[in-house]
């Protein structure tokens, strides 16, 4: 894989956060968009590419970025981000994209989950 700029920035910061004893797991991306909004679906997401711990942190990322996206977890292992977002706002498919366009990743929906 050939990496862009951005993309080895990130992980050059995953790896110093790690070294730093920091875990990566799960995020709520943007506080903001997460206050008091009562309507929420969550997401299950394919990621095929994924790699290390940097590549999680690229993911979360791009999905973070995206309006409507309250809390991303990502399964490096697994090739996984379950997506929590605000309907109204945004959709699986649109966070995918995100996820695609930011990172390179190839990203899916798998399934919509319930809350």
């Amino acid at each position: 894989m050939r990496w862009t700029w951005r993309q080895a920035g990130i992980a050059a910061v995953a790896v110093a956060g790690l070294a730093a004893g920091g875990a990566i797991v799960s995020s709520t991306s943007n506080p903001i968009a997460a206050e008091a909004t009562s309507a929420r679906s969550t997401s299950l997401l394919r990621i095929d590419g994924m790699t290390c711990a940097g590549c999680a942190i690229a993911v979360k990322m791009a999905a973070g970025k995206v309006e409507g996206v309250t809390s991303v977890e990502i399964s490096p292992e697994d090739k996984q981000a379950l997506v929590t977002f605000d309907p109204a706002r945004t959709t699986p498919s649109a966070i995918a994209r995100a996820i695609h366009e930011g990172t390179g990743f190839a990203a899916e929906p798998v399934s919509p989950l319930r809350d």
